[in-house]
């Protein structure tokens, strides 16, 4: 069945697309419906009327005059036969203008309607309860016919469309959509990093965060933008060498204020030699990287007017603030003499936060336990 285009001509009628029920090379047999508020009897939506067409010389369609019934003599008449397919495809195609009457009434502008499959339909007319269980097979549509409908949704050419369909949910149920994408990109992150807790490559995790930015707001407490990876923040020489690069270049969100964030693995070491019985020296990486990041700064800092005026960045403020992530507290420290060398080298770091991978990802397991725990007591209330 074609898609049905429906036309406002008033606020009480419209017209539709032709039904064409007969044709040939040369003529055509149509009918032009309409839909029509009827106030004396509203289940009586449909009308319209019969056209024989013939095909002009420019290869158009045209209506045949007809003379109409009022006019016809003593013992003269007109007779329509209709096959029986025929009659079927009317009935069908009134049928639906009859369901598109009954859920939209008089659509306003022009409309296009397209008939869900039996599938869809049935899917759409399922209660909470049903939907429920056909999300939780395995075997049947279940996850994969959700994830394709988000896929699908997804690409820009539907944008538009998906966005008028969630116009007309209620503001609860789009609260619970969105916490319901948002828990699951958390916990996509988090299992990645699961999986991932002994990769030593530094470009994957650069990739990472980069692409799970809101793990990096576990660090700042407060909305970033990520202004660039591997951003340039100065100090090449007379001769265009040694220029650094930052592995982020953040900026806070609402007040614009600058960050550094300087990043290595969860294998890179923490901690270096023992120096006597019970203490244990900071590594090489981690002294390293700290000296790094602020070295960026100064950079940034001494270079701040060139830079944002070349690279044309909306920042307001600028004391930028360090931050490092780097080792695995969980696998390495494993003695309290281990923690406390740690501890105490990072509570002297007034200018720069040294953060572990474990520790901003336990951040993230926990914003996940809070937003399930609330959408679980509202969604009992």
């Amino acid at each position: 069945m074609e898609a049905k285009i429906i036309k406002s001509t008033s606020l009480s009628s419209a017209i539709s697309n032709d039904i064409v029920l007969r044709e040939t090379h040369t003529t055509k047999l149509i009918f032009r419906p309409m839909l029509v508020t009827n106030p004396k009897n509203q289940a009586a939506a449909v009308k319209g009327i019969f056209i024989f067409q013939r095909k002009g010389s420019s290869g158009t369609w045209e209506d045949v005059e007809t003379l109409p019934l009022s006019k016809l003599k003593k013992h003269e008449g007109v007779k329509l036969v209709i096959k029986s397919s025929e009659l079927l495809k009317l009935y069908e195609e009134l049928t639906a203008l009859y369901e598109i009457y009954r859920a939209e009434g008089i659509p306003l502008g022009v409309t296009r309607f397209i008939r869900a499959s039996r599938t869809v339909k049935a899917v759409a007319e399922m209660s909470d309860e049903e939907l429920t269980e056909v999300v939780r097979a395995k075997e049947s549509m279940g996850s994969e016919a959700l994830a394709r409908l988000i896929r699908w949704a997804s690409k820009a050419d539907n944008f538009s469309l998906m966005f008028e369909r969630l116009e007309s949910l209620e503001l609860d149920s789009l609260y619970k959509l969105n916490a319901a994408v948002g828990i699951s990109t958390f916990k996509r992150a988090l299992k990645t990093w699961l999986d991932n807790r002994n990769n030593p490559d530094e470009e994957f995790w650069q990739n990472l965060l980069a692409n799970y930015s809101f793990v990096l707001e576990q660090i700042f407490y407060f909305p970033i933008v990520i202004i660039k990876s591997k951003a340039y923040v100065g100090g090449k020489s007379v001769l265009n060498r040694g220029g650094n690069l930052v592995d982020f270049l953040i900026k806070n969100k609402v007040t614009k204020a600058v960050g550094l964030i300087e990043i290595k693995t969860p294998k890179t070491p923490l901690l270096g030699s023992r120096y006597r019985d019970e203490i244990y020296n900071i590594s090489s990486e981690l002294s390293g990287a700290v000296l790094q990041v602020l070295s960026y700064r100064e950079n940034l800092t001494r270079e701040r007017d060139s830079l944002l005026r070349r690279h044309g960045l909306d920042l307001e403020s600028f004391d930028p603030k360090c931050v490092v992530i780097i080792g695995h507290v969980g696998r390495e420290l494993d003695s309290p003499e281990k923690k406390q060398g740690f501890e105490v080298f990072r509570r002297q770091m007034s200018d720069v936060e040294i953060i572990t991978y474990d520790e901003i990802f336990e951040r993230t397991k926990r914003l996940v336990e809070l937003l399930e725990g609330r959408t679980q007591i509202e969604s009992s209330t």
